[in-house]
């Protein structure tokens, strides 16, 4: 009894599991290159080409969030995520209207070359803008081409749009597709111009945010990194690419980390002495009828 006493007290409370599981959709149909956060925000992971993800630094009794374009959040304790279905939402389309007699385009969101930059870490992330939909642009509401500001260390990387509508607290809501938008940017400092006008997004009458989803897949893997957590260390990769930052004098940017969206404001430079400078991502939009 002394012994069996002796192995309770040092065995610790919390152990880490390696969690894996898939990840599909209501058809049972695998869903890849979906994100998935650990809710404390120390790890997360991308799911591969069969849906599959594995989290080496989990807890058992972690709490993980599923995102995927188009698909109702998910959360569950990560001891109960060997099967993930996730349900997709019902998103209405307009019809196109082209009229080339008088076809329009126009460029909002003044993104441009800038020497600052923001990378996740190892972390899954969503970095997004608001653009407001404004009597400016009443005969210019079809999205033609996303234009994002990066900079990559790996050759090809590859990275998510999304387009999400704005909720009635003013914060990043449900996806305007269920089809991810997946593009890849090449190494350097890169002007990127994703077209888009395929996939039929119109405005909505109260603005759209676009964002960038960084994914943790092999060909993003930049440098190893370590990372603690509990009492444990872990070695992990930076992931790529870098997305430029734009100064503002005011910011209508959020950021998603480990399962909830936070406004861009919220965040102060490590340095508490540095001076504190507003910032939005370098994103684009061009606009046509």
């Amino acid at each position: 009894m002394k012994k069996l006493l002796f192995l309770l007290l040092i065995t610790p409370i919390g152990v880490f599991a390696q969690i894996s599981g898939t990840v599909v959709n209501s058809e049972n149909k695998p869903l890849p290159l979906t994100n998935i956060w650990v809710l404390d925000g120390s790890d997360g992971a991308t799911t591969d080409s069969l849906g599959m993800f594995y989290i080496s630094s989990a807890l058992a009794t972690d709490t993980l969030v599923f995102n995927a374009s188009g698909h109702k959040i998910f959360r569950e304790e990560a001891s109960k995520t060997t099967n993930v279905i996730l349900e997709a939402y019902e998103i209405p389309q307009p019809a196109l209207i082209r009229l080339p007699e008088k076809y329009l385009h126009h460029t909002i969101g003044d993104a441009h070359f800038e020497n600052m930059y923001f990378a996740p870490g190892n972390v899954p992330y969503m970095y997004g803008k608001y653009f407001e939909n404004s009597t400016e642009i009443k005969d210019v509401q079809y999205i033609d081409r996303v234009i994002v500001y990066t900079k990559s260390a790996v050759a090809a990387a590859t990275i998510k749009i999304r387009f999400l509508r704005m909720n009635e607290y003013g914060c990043p809501s449900d996806d305007l597709l269920i089809e991810p938008i997946i593009t890849t940017v090449n190494r350097g400092n890169k002007k990127n111009v994703i077209k888009v006008l395929h996939h039929n997004v119109i405005l909505p009458k109260n603005g759209i945010f676009v964002a960038v989803e960084w994914l943790l897949t092999e060909n993003n893997q930049f440098r190893p990194a370590n990372f603690v957590k509990g009492d444990q260390l872990f070695e992990d990769f930076r992931y790529q690419p870098d997305v430029m930052n734009n100064k503002v004098e005011k910011t209508s940017s959020f950021r998603y980390m480990h399962g909830e969206w936070f406004p861009n404001d919220r965040f102060q430079p490590r340095n508490p002495n540095a001076p504190r400078e507003i910032v939005d991502p370098a994103i684009g939009l061009i606009l046509s009828n």
